[in-house]
């Protein structure tokens, strides 16, 4: 349970809001288009979610570290 808080507590620090709700996600979270709010599958267990959310952040720096080299 820590490391899910955790999780979650990054991407609010990062200013995403983390929602748990029912959907048709392929990858069992999506991003809201133009937003920060990021939706996960709320079927999903804990380890799923952390999984989820791990992805994420991921992908969150990921994108980060390529505008940075844009930037450039």
């Amino acid at each position: 349970m820590k490391k899910l808080k955790k999780l979650e507590e990054i991407l609010k620090d990062r200013g995403y809001k983390v929602v748990y709700a029912g959907g048709n996600f392929s990858s069992g979270y999506c991003r809201v288009k133009d937003s920060n709010v990021i939706l996960v599958n709320k079927f999903f267990d804990q380890k799923g979610r952390i999984l989820c959310l791990q992805e994420i952040l991921n992908e969150l720096d990921e994108s980060k570290t390529q505008q940075s080299v844009a930037d450039v």
